[in-house]
């Protein structure tokens, strides 16, 4: 960060960007904004200089094939993605881009993907497709009082195998999840979180939008403190939107085989 400006990083977002995830940068420009925090978006491509430094990192939803396609620049800055992830930096990762930010994708064909390894675990692909409106209670932290329930949209057909002493992202209240024998889902480590739950995830759920804002905040000394006035519109309607997921979100639950 500089000194009057967050940095947030979007890596891969032609790549890793098939799910509306440039939603969930608008998301946090116009949340900072509401607290007066003036941001910088830098996208990283594959062979571009990776900054040495950031207050965010979003990585979107891509397919496995886009995976492959990265791999060498994968591994070249995975270090320094995990570097981040460890000084308390958020990193924000996705649907195929949480995939990609575990220690390994297990394909059903081909050769596996080496990720990025910000969260330990593995994303196994070939599990039963679940195709699902999504409700959660995310453990994430939040401002205080702010609502854990959270919702969205999930859309994949992959196991989430966490490493020991990983914690899971939210437990699920309605929908399949990606851990296979257990209610849960995602992965929480640190001020970092990835998860299969679309949406995009932060304009659905500004209240974790504001989570993550204030651990960038808060790990520079300053305070987040959105202004509600500013905020209202945009929370009215992700209020309304949740509603609509709670009220009929059983009914829409499928699995695919």
């Amino acid at each position: 960060m500089t000194a009057d400006r967050l940095t947030i990083l979007h890596v891969y977002p032609r790549q890793m960007g098939v799910s509306g995830d440039r939603g969930n940068v608008v998301a946090l420009v116009r949340r900072a904004e509401a607290a007066d925090i003036a941001t910088e978006v830098v996208e990283y491509t594959p062979g571009d200089a990776l900054p040495a430094a950031a207050d965010v990192v979003v990585i979107g939803n891509g397919p496995l094939s886009a995976m492959r396609s990265l791999g060498s620049d994968v591994a070249r800055i995975g270090a320094p993605l995990r570097d981040l992830a460890a000084a308390g930096v958020p990193v924000v990762a996705v649907g195929g881009g949480f995939d990609l930010a575990t220690n390994a994708v297990v394909a059903t064909d081909g050769a596996d993907v080496t990720g990025f390894g910000v969260f330990d675990a593995r994303a196994v692909r070939g599990a039963e497709r679940r195709v699902n409106y999504f409700v959660l209670e995310t453990r994430y932290p939040l401002l205080d009082g702010a609502p854990t329930r959270i919702a969205g949209f999930e859309d994949h057909a992959t196991s989430i195998v966490l490493g020991d002493g990983v914690t899971p992202f939210a437990d699920v209240v309605s929908g399949g999840g990606n851990q296979s024998g257990a209610p849960v889902e995602g992965a929480l480590v640190g001020n970092s979180f990835g998860t299969h739950t679309q949406g995009p995830i932060l304009p659905l759920n500004p209240q974790l939008t504001d989570g993550v804002l204030a651990a960038a905040a808060a790990r520079l000394g300053r305070e987040y403190a959105p202004d509600a006035e500013r905020t209202a519109t945009i929370d009215r309607y992700a209020r309304e939107a949740r509603a609509t997921i709670d009220r009929y979100v059983d009914k829409a639950f499928k699995r695919i085989a």
